[in-house]
């Protein structure tokens, strides 16, 4: 398994160079890509230019945004199947070979077995171009009981219904395990064994508060894994260890819980946290390669990383 920063999952701004930085110094391995982004610069300047500054900074790719909206009209979908295939492309030249997309949890038009037949054909679409390149697509839900609250009809929003959505699938499609979700849904964590056979795409870890029960549990509620020890960042890596995974683990937190915590501080303690994630489900620590040179923990970066910015 890797570490891996994700700028939705940690909501992150600011310049890539700046980015990949913070990345570098706190011991993440890996970076989530914006696709869509990196085909206007490699349109512009071409494929090695937008792919410098990973390069240079030997960071892996980490997961990119399915940019193709399952769950649109026919219009739609189509439209954005015919930019696919170019995008897959890039993806696979920047060695970004795994997608993720969210299934909403409930619909207005269609009930549950219409709904579960229309998306399993879109994902053998979709499923066709991945396999071509070599990519796989992580399907993630939403579980929070207010995403489905007055809709018409209830879809998918458990582990459970996943797996089943999954195993029904191409093979290039998995499963995104988010401990978040395990934990406001009831499911245990034994859930994650059942996954069919590599088809584990990204672990997501997070927490949740002491003092709100499971059942009233909101988004807003998602804390930064370690906060507070309700939902075992160990354990769930022990899981995916168990079920062959050796992918990315990416922290996530919602927004309105990082209030007063700079970029900085919070990309230290996220790959803090991961750290002891790693020693609690006893997984190899890979060695950083850079160190810091002060007591302030500025840290050594490459210069070529400034190089390839322009900086």
């Amino acid at each position: 398994m890797f570490r891996n920063l994700s700028t939705i999952g940690l909501p992150l701004s600011g310049r890539a160079s700046e980015l990949i930085e913070l990345a570098l110094s706190f011991g993440f391995d890996s970076m989530d890509i914006d696709i869509v982004d990196f085909q206007q610069q490699a349109d512009a300047f071409g494929v090695e230019h937008a792919r410098r500054l990973m390069v240079s900074a030997r960071l892996k790719s980490g997961l990119f945004h399915l940019p193709v909206d399952l769950g649109s009209d026919d219009e739609t979908f189509n439209r954005d199947m015919e930019l696919l295939p170019k995008r897959l492309d890039l993806a696979q030249a920047t060695e970004a070979l795994r997608a993720w997309t969210t299934i909403e949890p409930a619909s207005e038009e269609h009930a549950f077995k219409d709904y579960f037949e229309f998306l399993r054909k879109r994902l053998d679409t979709v499923g066709d171009l991945l396999a071509k390149r070599g990519i796989m697509l992580g399907l993630s839900i939403v579980p929070e009981a207010e995403a489905r609250e007055g809709k018409t009809h209830q879809f998918i929003h458990t582990f459970e219904g996943l797996l089943g959505l999954v195993a029904s699938s191409h093979p290039s499609i998995g499963a995104i395990v988010d401990a978040w979700a395990l934990h406001v849904t009831g499911e245990p964590i034994e859930m994650i064994a059942k996954t069919p056979a590599g088809r584990i795409v990204e672990v997501r870890l997070s927490d949740a508060p002491r003092d709100v029960p499971v059942a009233a549990l909101h988004h807003q509620h998602r804390l930064l894994p370690g906060e507070t020890g309700v939902i075992s960042m160990g354990a769930v890596l022990t899981q995916a260890k168990a079920a062959g995974f050796d992918g990315p683990v990416t922290p996530c937190a919602d927004r309105s819980t990082l209030a007063g915590r700079g970029r900085e501080k919070l990309v230290k303690l996220a790959g803090d946290r991961l750290e002891t994630a790693w020693r609690e489900a006893d997984l190899p620590m890979v060695p950083r390669w850079f160190l810091p040179v002060a007591k302030d923990m500025t840290p050594y970066v490459p210069p070529e990383v400034f190089a390839a910015a322009g900086e």
